[in-house]
């Protein structure tokens, strides 16, 4: 989205937020307890909603669940609690019952974020994608990361990530998920200590702190150690049937996360998308078009890197591997930032910028939502 009043951009949002008499969180699970938490002492929460009728027969943390057409609407506010991945039909639902988006209901990270900066003052971040290197012992060929365009794999000392992660700090009041990416975690030489530098300092301004391996490396003690001391969990991707040697590693794995107490997720699914930056040409594409491209993505990720936040993670990705030109219109640089910019940065986050798309748009094919190129899994191709 293009900025055209900057620091204002969720004035009426708030505004009607402000209206509202009490709230409903729709969906009572992990992301419905998250807000629930930081929620619970600060507005009058009544209650959960969710399309599951085994829901409905029990309280969730002590509220009542709801099936939608049973809550009181008149003056009450919704705040989708599920994954981006997931609340799509959520949406459609709540717009066929007459609800009106950003009136009547608003997705968690624009509702926190939101409410956040303009009644307490605090800076608060949705997530965050932070990757301390790109070193991957896999070359899948749809990579995200775009690992098999890469002459060599980055790998940041420690001085330079431990740098990024006190500055980000030092701007950000809170964040749902702070999430450490690849490249392959595991093989970042310096995990361990990332995970302890976070736990020691941060872990209070951290709801979700999560890395994820692709199931083919063994973590070594020490990472185990400070994941199971920090609360640390773990997305653990499944590409057994792409890379069928690793089903053993993928079970050692797990027995190690079982071992430790480690709270993991089994991530498996059917199909990749493709950004196809080397086949995908928008360059004739007018300035309204690509915006419309650029918020109909719906990318949820944004990445830390260089004490500066980038618009989007993986037009960050691409430049990292070489083929794509840093732009300075792109980034939010920490380093220029005070609390009189905070709700600019706050809007970032959600997604404004100041052309309303980035240049990346013109070489990818989209995230999930827009995307129509879908590959296998994990597919392998030999390294140049």
């Amino acid at each position: 989205m293009k900025w055209t009043n900057k620091g204002h951009e969720f004035d009426t949002v708030y505004q009607n937020i402000e209206k509202k008499d009490k709230f409903y969180l729709f969906g009572a699970g992990e992301y419905g307890e998250a807000v629930y938490q930081e929620l619970e002492d600060k507005l009058p929460i009544a209650g959960f909603i969710d399309n599951n009728p085994e829901k409905q027969k029990e309280n969730y943390l002590g509220q009542h669940v709801y099936g939608l057409e049973e809550i009181e609407h008149e003056n009450a506010g919704i705040i989708i609690t599920v994954s981006p991945y997931t609340r799509k039909p959520l949406i459609q639902q709540l717009m066929t019952g007459g609800y009106i988006y950003n009136q009547d209901f608003f997705t968690m990270e624009i509702f926190m974020s939101v409410y956040f900066a303009y009644q307490r003052e605090e800076l608060y971040i949705p997530s965050i994608s932070f990757l301390p290197s790109t070193k991957c012992n896999l070359n899948c060929e749809a990579c995200l990361n775009f690992t098999p365009y890469m002459k060599e794999p980055m790998v940041r000392s420690w001085e330079i990530v431990k740098a990024d992660v006190d500055m980000f700090f030092r701007c950000v009041d809170y964040i749902m998920l702070f999430h450490i990416s690849g490249g392959e975690p595991f093989l970042y030489p310096h995990l361990a200590q990332l995970i302890e530098y976070i736990g020691e300092n941060y872990r209070h301004k951290v709801h979700f702190l999560r890395t994820v391996t692709n199931g083919t490396v063994l973590p070594k003690k020490e990472i185990l150690e400070a994941c199971r001391k920090y609360n640390v969990d773990v997305t653990l991707d499944d590409y057994r049937e792409a890379v069928p040697a690793s089903e053993e590693r993928f079970q050692e794995i797990q027995k190690l996360f079982k071992e430790y107490g480690i709270v993991y997720e089994i991530n498996k699914v059917d199909n990749w998308i493709d950004l196809a930056p080397m086949t995908t040409d928008h360059s004739d594409w007018s300035e309204l078009r690509l915006q419309k491209w650029f918020e109909g993505c719906h990318v949820p990720w944004q990445e830390l890197r260089g004490e500066k936040i980038y618009s989007c993670n993986y037009a960050s990705y691409a430049v990292v591997a070489g083929f794509m030109e840093e732009q300075e219109d792109e980034v939010f640089d920490l380093k220029k930032y005070d609390r009189s910019r905070m709700k600019e940065l706050m809007e970032f986050r959600m997604g404004y910028n100041e052309k309303g798309y980035v240049e990346f748009c013109k070489r990818c094919s989209g995230y999930v939502d827009i995307n129509d190129h879908i590959v296998s899994p994990a597919k392998q191709k030999e390294r140049s």
